[in-house]
C-alpha cells in the first residue's frame, strides 16, 4: 500500500525579541563579565522603547559619550543648511576669523565627511597634553586651535580621501557657532537637544544632576582581558573642539534620539522635530572603508541589512548608537570605562541588531 503523503506543518513566524530580552541577551552581560564596571541602554522597535542598566546604572545615569557628539553636531549643520543660515558647499574659511577672505577648498561638508584632508588632531596638541595626559584636550588654548585651523584651511584641499578627523569636526562645530554668532553649547542645546526633549544631553553637567553621573574608569593592561575594576579617571574637557566630543547623555534620551532618526529614516512612527534635517543628515554622501558616510552617520551592510551607526570613547566612558531604518530596530550603550579597540560595547550593540 503506498503511504499518504506527508503534510510538513507550516513555518512558525516567532515573534521578534523584546527590547529587554536584547539587552539581557547581549548588552548586560557586558558589566556580569566584567568588560565594563556598569552600562545603560536603550533599545527601540517600532516605536516601542525598553531601557535599563546594569552594575548601578540606570536610564538616567549620565555618562559622557564622546565622539557620538559629532552626529549632534552634524544634525546642526544639517538644521542650519535647512533653514538657509549656511550652506553646506559653503568654504570653511568664511566661518573662521582672521580666514574669511580665503577661498579656502575645504568646504563645511568635507568636514562633515571626514574628507576635508585635516589631520585627526590639530597642531600644538601633543605639547598641550603632556602638560595633563589624563585629560588631553583641557589645557589646549583657543588661540592655538584658531591658528592651527586657519593653517589647516589654506593648505587643504577639500575633497580628500577619508580620514576620521577630531580636529575637523571641532572645527566645524565652532565655525557654525560663528555662523550663528552664539556659542557651541547654546546651539547645540537650543536647535537640537531643545527641540527633541533631551534634558539631559548638555556639554556641563548641572549641580543637581551630577549625583546621577557616573564615574569614569580606564582598564588596566590586565583588565582589558575582562576583568572588573579600573582606575577612576576624570572626564575630558574638549574646550575649542567641544562638536567632536564634549556632550553627556543619558539610555532615556538616547531612547528619544533614537525614535527621532527611526521615524525620519521611514519607520512606522509620525514625523518629529528636525525630521528634514535628520535625514540630510542620515543620507549616504561618500563611500568610505567598510561602507559609506552621511553628515558624521556610517552606514555599513551586514548581510541584508544597512546599519547606521556612530561611537565614542573618552579617557573614561565609551558609547555606541546603531539603528537598523528598514526593521525599525534601534540600540543604544553607554558604560563608565574606556579601553583600547576593538571595543566590546561597539560589538555587543552590533550583536544586539542582529
Amino acid at each position: 500500500m503506498p503511504r499518504p503523503p506527508i503534510t510538513l506543518p507550516k513555518a512558525i513566524r516567532l515573534p521578534p525579541p523584546e527590547p529587554g530580552d536584547l539587552a539581557r541577551v547581549h548588552l548586560t552581560p557586558l558589566v556580569s563579565e566584567g568588560a565594563v564596571p556598569s552600562l545603560a541602554w536603550a533599545v527601540v522597535r517600532d516605536g516601542d522603547t525598553g531601557t535599563g542598566g546594569s552594575g548601578g546604572a540606570e536610564p538616567r545615569t549620565i555618562f559622557q559619550v564622546g565622539s557620538v557628539t559629532k552626529v549632534f553636531t552634524a544634525l546642526l549643520l544639517a538644521d542650519m543648511a535647512e533653514r538657509g543660515e549656511v550652506r553646506l558647499s559653503d568654504p570653511a574659511a568664511r566661518y573662521l576669523p582672521g580666514a574669511r577672505d580665503a577661498a579656502g577648498a575645504v568646504t563645511l561638508a568635507d568636514l562633515a565627511t571626514h574628507t576635508s584632508g585635516l589631520p585627526r588632531l590639530p597642531g600644538g596638541l601633543f605639547w598641550s597634553a603632556l602638560l595633563s595626559p589624563r585629560d588631553p584636550y583641557a589645557r589646549y588654548p583657543a588661540s592655538w586651535f584658531r591658528r592651527a585651523a586657519r593653517r589647516a584651511l589654506r593648505t587643504g584641499s577639500g575633497g580628500s580621501p577619508y580620514a576620521y578627523s577630531n580636529f575637523g569636526y571641532g572645527l566645524l562645530g565652532y565655525l557654525l557657532a560663528q555662523a550663528a554668532g552664539s556659542d557651541y553649547e547654546t546651539l547645540v542645546t537650543t536647535r537640537v537637544c531643545g527641540p527633541l526633549g533631551l534634558a539631559d544631553t548638555t556639554l556641563v553637567v548641572p549641580g543637581p544632576s551630577r549625583d546621577r553621573k557616573a564615574q569614569g574608569h580606564k582598564a588596566q593592561a590586565h583588565e582589558a582581558q575582562g576583568h572588573k575594576g579600573g582606575r577612576p579617571v576624570p572626564d575630558w574637557r574638549m574646550g575649542a573642539l567641544a562638536g567632536a566630543g564634549a556632550l553627556y547623555s543619558t539610555a532615556a534620551d538616547l531612547a528619544r534620539f533614537l525614535q527621532a532618526c527611526l521615524a525620519a529614516s521611514g519607520g512606522s512612527v509620525p514625523d518629529g522635530p528636525l525630521a528634514p534635517a535628520i535625514r540630510a543628515a542620515l543620507a549616504p554622501r561618500q563611500p568610505v572603508p567598510g561602507g559609506d558616510i552621511g553628515l558624521a552617520w556610517h552606514h555599513v551592510r551586514r548581510g541584508d541589512h544597512r546599519i547606521i551607526w556612530h561611537n565614542g570613547m573618552t579617557g573614561g566612558f565609551s558609547a555606541m548608537i546603531a539603528f537598523d531604518p528598514e526593521r525599525g530596530l534601534g540600540v543604544a550603550a553607554l558604560a563608565n570605562s574606556a579601553c583600547r579597540p576593538p571595543s566590546p560595547l561597539d560589538a555587543a550593540v552590533m550583536a544586539a541588531l542582529g
